[in-house]
Formats: structure tokens, sequence, C-alpha cells
């Protein structure tokens, strides 16, 4: 099994986690915290990048190595946007970049 395809899984496992599995994602974070979803999402995206990235450096399967980096910076604009950025007046879940 190639990178890129690896890469693709991964995008899929996203995508799941997101939509179907989204009561595990709803307890975790009333019972733990918002930070591990959020890392788990980032990471998922990180990932994805990284073996698109190397599936068009080493020209493996070009097409499908381009599609997973572009949908895989997508999650991770997903990542800034619903963590990162305050919404209405009211501060983001994950506050790093944000001061009052």
């Amino acid at each position: 099994m190639s990178i890129p395809v690896r890469g693709f899984i991964i995008q899929v496992l996203f995508v799941l986690f997101v939509s179907v599995f989204n009561t595990i994602r709803i307890y975790i974070i009333e019972n733990y915290s918002l930070y591990p979803v959020a890392f788990f999402e980032l990471f998922l995206g990180l990932i994805s990048f990284a073996c698109g990235m190397y599936g068009i450096f080493r020209k493996v399967n070009l097409l499908l190595s381009v599609c997973v980096t572009f949908f895989a910076s997508l999650i991770c604009l997903y990542f800034v946007i619903v963590y990162l950025l305050p919404e209405t007046g009211m501060p983001p879940a994950i506050p790093w970049f944000y001061s009052k």
C-alpha cells in the first residue's frame, strides 16, 4: 500500500470521526477536555498532509497525492477555524492566539 493511499485512509478516518463517531467525540469533550479531540484532528490532518507531500515529492500516484495534500490542508484549516478563531464576541475554544 502506497503512502498517499495511507494518507487517504487517514482522511477517511477523520471524516468518520467527525460524522459517524461524533458521539465518542462529544463524550471525550464533555468528560475530559476539548484538547485531546482537537489535537487528534490536527494530528490526522498533519500526518495526511505529510503523506500527500511525500507522494508528490516521490511522484507516487501524483493525482491522489495532490488530492490528499489539498484535503489535508482543508483539515488543518478546519482546525484553525473551529478551535482557534473567536466567534461573534465569544472567545475561541483554544485561546492561544487570542488576547483581549
